[in-house]
């Protein structure tokens, strides 16, 4: 019985992180000075993170009867999880890509200035 309410507490305490998270990151998104920007397209996709946890959390607690629907929900988790995996892969292309290393120059000759103070 005990292990119940600190299992109901551990949830409510989620459940208000969750929704702390979705206020945080929807400012993110809409602070973001344009949807192409990597902080709106990352904001967009905790968001649906977010979204997606919270049925979960309220069917734990007791709030809501998801039924059927945890196949459904497993596979719209796996689909958005491939899809930020793409949008990751994508956007650190450019950092992981082999480049060809720059041709290195011989070193310059080692001249010594040469002045009228100089015997």
């Amino acid at each position: 019985m005990a292990i119940d309410v600190l299992v109901q507490i551990a949830e409510t305490f989620t459940l208000v992180g969750v929704l702390l998270a979705f206020a945080i990151f929807a400012r993110l998104a809409l602070k973001a000075k344009s949807t192409g920007s990597f902080r709106f397209q990352l904001s967009i996709f905790i968001l649906i993170w977010v979204v997606a946890e919270v049925p979960h959390i309220a069917e734990t607690l007791g709030l809501i009867s998801i039924g059927s629907f945890e196949d459904f929900g497993l596979a719209v988790h796996m689909i958005s999880m491939a899809a930020f995996a793409l949008f990751v892969g994508l956007r650190s292309y450019g950092f992981l890509r082999m480049r060809p290393l720059p041709t290195l120059h011989p070193p310059a000759p080692n001249t010594r200035v040469t002045g009228a103070l100089e015997s």
